[in-house]
């Protein structure tokens, strides 16, 4: 499993080596779909900590801490960690993770937050279940088997 700033980090170089807009709020929805493909294409967790059930889709709490500051704002830096230094994951040593990072990235780098996250609502995704449970934590394995954003994002 990986920190899930570090995941950002991977999506964050994809963004500006393209000059692709990405705010807080729509990184967190590509992440959630990055964790779900991963988990379908491995079987494996993809991150360290669990998503939150939170009212615009799922969030990890590190990476909305992390990037809070920038509110709606796009987002101008890596993340770093307690040593100040942005680290990413190595594709290279995970074909599986740069398979979804690259097949989530190209049909959600050009829509916008709102729309991502309407996409996480869908009935019968894995935050629409915690939603209906109260639970505030998402299960990996509801994670897992959600298929509800896979037409909507054409994958």
């Amino acid at each position: 499993m990986y920190s899930p700033t570090m995941v950002c980090n991977n999506i964050l170089a994809r963004a500006f080596n393209e000059n692709v807009r990405v705010t807080p709020m729509k990184l967190q929805k590509m992440l959630y779909f990055v964790a779900s493909e991963y988990a379908k294409v491995t079987g494996r967790t993809l991150l360290n900590e669990p998503f939150q059930q939170w009212d615009y889709g799922p969030v990890l709490s590190s990476v909305y801490n992390e990037f809070k500051p920038y509110g709606a704002m796009r987002i101008k830096t890596y993340a770093k960690d307690s040593q100040g230094k942005a680290l990413s994951i190595s594709e290279d040593f995970d074909a599986e993770l740069r398979q979804c990072l690259d097949r989530v990235w190209a049909v959600t780098k050009d829509r916008d937050a709102v729309t991502l996250s309407r996409i996480t609502h869908e009935k019968g995704s894995a935050w629409y279940k915690s939603y209906q449970k109260d639970q505030r934590v998402i299960s990996d394995e509801d994670i897992r088997q959600d298929e509800t954003y896979k037409r909507l994002l054409g994958l």
